[in-house]
């Protein structure tokens, strides 16, 4: 892992190919770290880009910030992040929260982007009900230093019942992910210490909220959706239908909150022409 600072943040990045390549950036989402974009690092840079995989602040190996997390605050800071590794604009590529963020970051600094790439992205801020229910209680009380110490005894007692709770939420039935993928992306989503973060994030998803903002986005995108998606709700995608025709929303069968791991061919291949394509052309199409 290499290590950025920005405005004194350190931000721990996942970095594959030639520095003299165009620049993607890959963000992750609630509840995660760069492995989460782990299947696309190797494509984007067998595709002659420098990918440079993000463990936001809080996650993975990056310290918290100082102030509170916010979805505009992660985009001014990774917007930082761009303007140091990068003279020209940069593709961005967001899955879940990381999407809400790759676009809040080309609303509030739209001559860094180039185009994006969007998982499943959070439009509205509001998860679904499944995940209100079961997951929005914990996140609360993990904001509380000693509740949040509570919770951490009882997850060995709970790993049984949060599995058959939150798999259906976040896998298709029929799902591509192996098991070692499945283990790790939990994994991350356990990582002790991360409590006051996903809680900050859970509410600074709502406070994001994108509704009446996305048509004034330029930057050509693609929108990749699962089908069976039981975090962020597909109602998000008809927000974004109806806000930003331009957009190029692909729904993928047999796929729920990570098609990148779920459907990895079907998804790669939408990306790798959507890439493909030069920007006048899609600027035309767009």
């Amino acid at each position: 892992m290499t290590c950025y600072s920005v405005n004194g943040q350190p931000i721990y990045v996942r970095e594959e190919g030639k520095l003299e390549h165009p620049v993607a950036l890959l963000i992750h989402g609630w509840s995660s770290s760069w492995y989460a974009m782990s299947p696309l690092v190797s494509l984007l840079s067998s595709k002659r880009f420098r990918c440079l995989a993000v463990d936001l602040p809080g996650y993975g190996q990056s310290p918290p910030g100082a102030e509170r997390a916010t979805i505009a605050g992660y985009a001014d800071l990774l917007a930082g992040l761009i303007q140091t590794v990068s003279d020209g604009p940069v593709v961005l590529v967001g899955h879940s929260m990381g999407g809400m963020i790759s676009l809040t970051l080309a609303l509030r600094h739209p001559h860094l982007v180039e185009r994006m790439v969007l998982l499943c992205p959070t439009i509205s801020g509001r998860l679904s009900l499944f995940i209100n229910l079961f997951i929005s209680p914990v996140t609360i009380l993990e904001r509380f230093s000693l509740a949040g110490k509570i919770v951490s005894l009882l997850e060995p007692q709970m790993l049984g019942v949060t599995d058959r709770l939150m798999r259906p939420a976040s896998i298709a039935a029929r799902t591509g992910i192996t098991e070692a993928d499945y283990h790790r992306i939990r994994a991350d989503a356990r990582r002790p210490g991360q409590g006051r973060v996903r809680a900050e994030c859970f509410w600074a998803m709502r406070e994001g909220d994108l509704r009446g903002k996305l048509g004034q986005i330029e930057a050509p995108s693609l929108v990749i959706w699962g089908m069976e998606d039981n975090t962020v709700p597909l109602s998000d995608a008809s927000i974004l239908a109806d806000e930003w025709p331009d957009a190029d929303l692909r729904i993928v069968p047999k796929a729920s909150h990570w098609p990148q791991f779920e459907t990895p061919e079907v998804t790669q291949r939408y990306i790798t022409a959507f890439l493909g394509k030069p920007l006048k052309l899609l600027k035309v199409q767009f």
